[in-house]
Order: C-alpha cells, then structure tokens, then sequence
C-alpha cells in the first residue's frame, strides 16, 4: 500500500514537472499568443465608441402638488378626492405603457440614429432602444422611487433623451388626470343643473295645481255670497290657508281669491319659492367655473437633477485589458501544450 502511494506521489511530481517544463519550452508560443490577445483587447477597448449613461430618479408628488384636482371633491359631491398614490400610480402606468414606448422610439429616438441604421430592421432597433431606455424598479429601502436609466454615445444626448421620456410621462399622465377631472365635474353639473331643472318643473306645476284651486273656490265663494273672508269670533278659520284641506279655501272669500289667482296667473318665475334653488344655482355655478390646467398639477417629483455623465460606463477598458490578459495567457498556455504534446509525438515516430 505504501508503494503504490509513494509510486502516485511520484507520477504526480513527474506530471507537474513535465507540465511546467513544456510550459517554459514555448514560452515564447506563449507570449505571442497572450501579446496578440492583449493588443485586440486594447484595439477593441480604445477604438469601440463611448456609451454615456444618464440616470434619473422619480418618487411621488407632494399632496400640495394635486390639490387643484380637489377642488369641489368632498364626501357631499359624492367625488371621491385624489390621493397622491392615486396620481403617481398613473404616472407609473404611463411611464412603463408601450404606448409612450413606441412614441418615443418614432419621435424622438429613430430620428437620432445615422441614417445607415435606421435602415436596419424595426423590430431589431427597438430591442436596441429598450435596452438603451431602461426603468428600474424600487428597491426595499425606497419603495416608491423608480430610477430611469438612457444610453447614447453622446452624454448630452443621453440626458435629452430622459428628460423628454419622463416629460411625455408626466403630460401623458396629467391629460389622463384631467380627462377624468373634467368627465366627473361635468357629471356632476349636469346632476345638478337637472335637480334644478326638475324643481322649476315642479313648481310651475304646483302653481298650475294651485290656481285651478283658486278658481273653484272663488266659485264657490261666489255662489254662496261669500266676498270677504270668514271670520269666527275675530279670528279666521284654520282650514281657510288650504294646507290641511284645499276645500275650504272658499272661506278666504271672492275678492282675495280673485287677487291671488291673479298674481299667480301672472307671476313670471317660481324661482323665489323654490327651497333650496339659489344653493343648487350656485353649486351649479361652481362646478361649471372648475378648470385644472397642466401647470397646476405636478404627478411627480425628480429625485435631484438629471446629471450629464461626465465619464462612459462603456467601454470599461481596464477591465478588458485585465480580462484580455488573463484569456491571452490561458490561450497562449493551452497552444504551447498543444505544441509540446505535437513535438514529442513527432519525436517518438521519427
């Protein structure tokens, strides 16, 4: 047992050995290989066109951002109010929606490229473009904050292209706010300007109603004599104001029955004698005059200034340079082994 250890101890020196011994003979083999690795490294490194990355933050608006989409927005107007999650939710739909996406890759991105790529495949510009606009989700420590990442070989170009991006976000998202601002408010309106509507009716009706009860009262009246108003023991009967039975409203007698079917017939508007009209006028009113513009509201916040990248994150030339050293000499030891192993070959058959 001990001999065959001390016999695989051996082998094993004897293979590094050899390993090493081959290596040193082509050493040289060695060199040249590393050497032409490290010099395409350096060739792809100092000669492949600079990528520049701009970087913006986004985090939720202030609630003193949204409150002009408030306004008129309480329990009472049966409008729900916007909470700042509400409005940034949006905002996030429409920052990550393949509609601003293919937007902003027709508008702003194609006609950036040289006019050799925008000849190439659509579909294969647009794998490029997502991958030169990215969106980046929350991390743990800041749920909320979405980051937005845009590549371009020109750093000012790079920061154009976020801050157009996260723009066309933002008035996409404003246009959708207010769309529906402007629907609910405009509902609402219409509620009310229908109550109103439905109390004129009402009481025009009712004034109809009451004249006809006038009219026959004062026949009545008439017939049985009566042209002033009864009265029983200095004071006039109860029932007479016709509240608790309009039949005996012939009481009141012809004359003041004749006088107020004439005021009736030639009353112009019920308005004054409608409960509650002037308050349904001016909520009317109210609703009618709302009006959101775009500067009014903001549906984000920018997490710092957009920064114009001062140094590439491509190429990473120290990086290339180590890695093309590493794979030149692992090559090049490779290729000697392979030459040492052709030669004592041609060694053993000569």
């Amino acid at each position: 047992m001990q001999d065959i250890s001390t016999s695989t101890q051996g082998l094993n020196e004897l293979d590094l050995y050899d390993f090493i011994k081959g290596v040193w003979a082509q050493r040289w083999l060695i060199c040249l290989v590393a050497g032409l690795v490290v010099v395409v490294a350096s060739l792809y490194a100092f000669l492949s066109p600079p990528v520049y990355e701009a970087r913006a933050y986004v985090s939720p608006p202030n609630q003193s951002d949204i409150e002009n989409l408030n306004l008129g927005r309480t329990k009472k107007s049966e409008l729900k109010p916007y909470l700042v999650k509400d409005v940034y939710d949006v905002f996030i739909k429409n920052l990550q929606s393949e509609t601003l996406k293919r937007d902003f890759f027709k508008s702003v991105y194609l006609p950036s490229l040289k006019e050799s790529d925008r000849e190439k495949s659509q579909d294969v510009l647009y794998r490029q473009f997502l991958k030169d606009l990215t969106i980046i989700q929350p991390v743990k420590e800041f749920p909320n904050r979405f980051s937005i990442l845009a590549l371009s070989g020109d750093s000012a170009v790079s920061v154009e292209w976020l801050t157009k991006y996260i723009n066309s976000a933002g008035e996409m998202s404003k246009n959708e706010l207010i769309n529906n601002y402007d629907k609910e408010v405009e509902m609402r309106a219409r509620s009310v300007g229908a109550l109103i509507q439905t109390s004129r009716e009402n009481a025009a009706n009712k004034r109809k109603d009451t004249l006809v009860q006038l009219r026959e009262a004062e026949q009545v009246a008439d017939a049985i004599g009566l042209e002033k108003q009864l009265t029983v023991l200095g004071s006039a009967p109860r029932d007479i104001s016709g509240e608790d039975d309009p039949r005996l409203i012939y009481l009141r007698g012809t004359k003041a029955l004749a006088a107020e079917a004439k005021v009736l017939e030639t009353r112009g508007s019920d308005d004054p004698y409608i409960v509650d009209l002037r308050r349904l006028q001016g909520e009317y009113d109210f609703y009618k005059s709302l009006r959101v513009k775009s500067e009014d509201i903001a549906v984000y916040q920018l997490d710092g200034a957009i920064q114009p990248p001062d140094a590439p994150v491509k190429p990473r030339k120290a990086l290339i340079l180590v890695l093309g050293a590493v794979l030149g000499l692992g090559l090049g030891v490779i290729a000697g082994l392979i030459r040492q192993f052709w030669m004592r070959n041609a060694l053993r058959h000569a």
